[in-house]
């Protein structure tokens, strides 16, 4: 008999791309840290609503934006 489990879905890099269209300018920085955090979280199995990401002003602080988890975008001060 098949085993039952609770074992939610491996998640992969397509699980923290959000539907935003990213606004940074072509060849910034910021691309390679969005990306290499896509690639890297499903690897760490931790659940997607277990993340929240925060930030302040800048074109970097838009990145909750681009992660399909929870995030908070705040003025800073």
């Amino acid at each position: 008999m098949p085993e039952i489990t609770d074992a939610a879905p491996a998640l992969t890099r397509k699980d923290f791309i959000s539907d935003q269209d990213v606004r940074w300018c072509p060849g910034c920085g910021d691309y390679a840290i969005l990306a290499t955090l896509q690639n890297v979280l499903p690897k760490l199995e931790i659940p997607r609503q277990n993340y929240v990401f925060i930030s302040g002003i800048g074109c970097s602080s838009r990145l909750p934006y681009y992660m399909e988890t929870y995030g908070f975008h705040s003025i800073h001060g």
